[in-house]
């Protein structure tokens, strides 16, 4: 199936994401959003088929981190989905005009999850 890394500053919401998304047969980074950088070294050394991200982070902010991943010439091509507990309609316009796959609000059910992420993982 696919490799799918999950960035998000909580180590519930990453361990519950990964449980749904292996549980139908991905496999999962978890990258703790200790620092832009560190994200972005560990997303540009592992194969990825998605990215699914927090947009409130503190250390690793969420339009930061897409911002550079459209950026980088090895990373620009990753699709990104977003799963907030913050909606803002002028943020999420802004994630999309970076291409992003996908937006999501937590808390999100298991089964929706892994619909969205079959979805962008079909286009």
């Amino acid at each position: 199936m696919s490799r799918i890394a999950i960035v998000d500053d909580s180590r519930l919401v990453r361990a519950f994401a990964a449980g749904a998304l292996r549980a139908q047969g991905h496999e999962t980074v978890e990258i703790e959003p200790t620092s832009l950088p560190e994200v972005l070294k560990v997303l540009r050394e592992t194969p990825l088929d998605l990215l699914l991200a927090d947009f409130l982070m503190p250390e690793c902010p969420g339009e930061s981190l897409i911002r550079a991943c459209r950026e980088d010439e090895a990373l620009r091509d990753l699709p990104i989905m977003v799963v907030s507990a913050h909606r803002d309609d002028l943020s999420l316009q802004r994630m999309q005009q970076l291409g992003i796959s996908g937006f999501l609000m937590k808390p999100v059910a298991a089964a929706t999850l892994v619909a969205k992420v079959a979805e962008a993982l079909a286009e």
